[in-house]
Parts: C-alpha cells; sequence; structure tokens
C-alpha cells in the first residue's frame, strides 16, 4: 500500500546552516532537520537529512531526494509552493519489489 507523502514547510533556522522540513506522510506528521554544507567555498552545495530522515526513508530514496531537492532550492532563494507532493511511501517489500535487477552484461563482446 503506497502512501502519500508530502512536505508541508521548510523553515530555515536563523542564524545556522540549517532547516527544519515538516512533512505528511499519509496521515501522519513527521519534522526533520536538514543541513547545507558548502565544501571549500565551491559552487555547489550538499544537503543532507539528519539520521532520523535517513533511515525513515531508506526504502524510499526516490522520496529523500525529492526532499532533498526542494531544501536545496529553498537555501538557493528560490520560490517553493507549498505543500509540495514528493511521492508515494512504500513499504520495504514494495520498495525492493520495485528495484531494477541489475543485468547481466555479455562477457567477452569483440
Amino acid at each position: 500500500m503506497k502512501i502519500n507523502t508530502t512536505v508541508l514547510s521548510i523553515q530555515p533556522l536563523e542564524g545556522t546552516n540549517q532547516f527544519i522540513v515538516l512533512m505528511s506522510i499519509g496521515t501522519e506528521r513527521e519534522q526533520f532537520t536538514f543541513t547545507i554544507e558548502q565544501p571549500n567555498q565551491e559552487a555547489f552545495v550538499v544537503v543532507g537529512g539528519d539520521i532520523r530522515f535517513g533511515k525513515f526513508f531508506r526504502f524510499n530514496q526516490h522520496i529523500a531526494i525529492e526532499v532533498s531537492k526542494l531544501v536545496g532550492e529553498i537555501y538557493q532563494g528560490k520560490s517553493v509552493e507549498f505543500p509540495a507532493d514528493v511521492g508515494d511511501f512504500g513499504t520495504p517489500e514494495e520498495a525492493i519489489a520495485q528495484q531494477n535487477p541489475w543485468q547481466k552484461q555479455p562477457e567477452n563482446v569483440a
């Protein structure tokens, strides 16, 4: 059974490089903390969720990616409309069933 997952808000923690993300997973509400890092003043940033976020979405990486993108957009000052749908939350069994097995490549192709 897949459960609709939505980001309700993303709020910066003043004076930090952290953001509070409020999400709706079905009828439940969850809050996670994200951190933005900019290694050695590079042009790119690294967006990371807290440990609980990583564990919560370990079998639903498609959601983790979408939430991270939204946090990055907020950090960059872009406008994001909330609530933002980020996909369907599935059970570990559903997530594993959706994974594509590696295709075996032919050996010694000349």
